[in-house]
């Protein structure tokens, strides 16, 4: 059965959002993922209640992303937790403090659960965990400097030497790498598990980093889907301008994705570029909608409502088509279930 959806972080105004989410219903979405950042945490609890009402209303599943929130998961948003609890920060192999809290770290743990009690009284369904990480320095500078990379705070420190029997190094190495993937898998399968705590009806999504070596992210994969917490496991592999093959870069991670969900008995999800869409090409987002389907794969969403029109910097060069475009493709997926 297909599902389709598309995330939304336009508005707080609540006749703007009865409007739109009347919008992704028409275009024959089944879900909208609403961004849950810690301004919302902090400033509108009770109106994410009052949004997720209105999308329930309009027949909508509602997921709820932890934007940004600790600077670890995905999104264009500032955390505060970071620069008021700076002995949570992460820290780099050269010691610097960084804008990011760490994941072994337990007090953010604690404050990512309060983050999961609000996000459940809220009305939600389905909690997406978006692409969680460890602090990303630009990709071509990790791999040229092994002195570049995080976390080497106290607590990382000590749970590394507990578990290799040898002080953490400052340059990186192979049992680096694997206590940060463990670190993130232990991480998701706390927040995961404290989930289906609160209501076993509720479902956990992952996205997975997608790009090469993914060296602040997960790079086996199967241990990810092995969660049995985790409900659905996907990836958002986004095409940069000009890209020629859309077909080839989106079928490799849906075949990948479909292989995972089918082996471990997931939910297989593809994420689909749906902001900075050049005109003229937005056909292109057909092209993925339809090749990711033809992978398997039946979960099928979009970044984000309306081509990104709301955010400058992310914004598409005609939003209206690409929404248009989406629409189109995901009311053909319906059409042949």
């Amino acid at each position: 059965m297909v599902k389709t959806g598309v995330s939304y972080f336009g508005s707080r105004i609540e006749r703007h959002v009865k409007e739109d989410m009347r919008d992704i219903a028409a275009h024959d979405c089944d879900f909208v993922v609403h961004t849950f950042s810690e301004n919302d945490l902090q400033f509108y609890k009770e109106t994410m209640k009052e949004i997720a009402g209105i999308s329930h209303k309009e027949g909508l599943e509602v997921w709820v992303d932890p934007w940004a929130v600790g600077g670890v998961f995905g999104g264009e948003a500032y955390s505060n937790f970071v620069s008021i609890n700076l002995d949570s920060r992460q820290v780099s192999a050269k010691g610097e403090s960084l804008p990011a809290a760490c994941l072994n770290n337990e007090y953010f743990r604690k404050f990512m659960f309060s983050w999961i009690d609000a996000s459940t009284e809220a009305g939600a369904d389905v909690f997406f965990w978006d692409e969680p990480h460890f602090y990303l320095y630009p990709l071509d500078q990790m791999e040229k400097d092994e002195t570049i990379w995080a976390c080497r705070c106290p607590v990382c420190r000590e749970l590394f030497e507990k578990r290799f029997s040898y002080a953490m190094p400052a340059r990186l190495n192979d049992d680096i790498k694997l206590f940060k993937e463990d670190s993130i898998i232990e991480f998701l399968k706390a927040m995961c598990g404290y989930v289906k705590i609160k209501n076993n009806k509720l479902k956990n999504a992952l996205c997975l980093l997608p790009f090469k070596g993914s060296l602040g992210g997960i790079i086996d994969w199967s241990k990810a889907a092995g969660l049995e917490a985790l409900d659905i496991i996907g990836t958002d592999p986004y095409w940069r301008p000009g890209e020629k093959d859309i077909e080839g870069l989106v079928g490799r991670f849906s075949e990948k994705i479909h292989e995972l969900s089918v082996k471990y008995g997931k939910e297989g999800q593809i994420w689909i570029l749906n902001f900075r869409i050049k005109k003229g090409t937005e056909k292109d987002i057909e092209t993925a909608v339809m090749t990711a389907y033809k992978k398997g794969i039946r979960n099928i969403a979009a970044w984000s409502y309306l081509g990104t029109g709301c955010m400058s910097y992310l914004a598409s060069d005609d939003p209206e088509m690409v929404w248009t475009t989406l629409g189109k493709a995901f009311k053909e997926l319906h059409g042949r279930e």
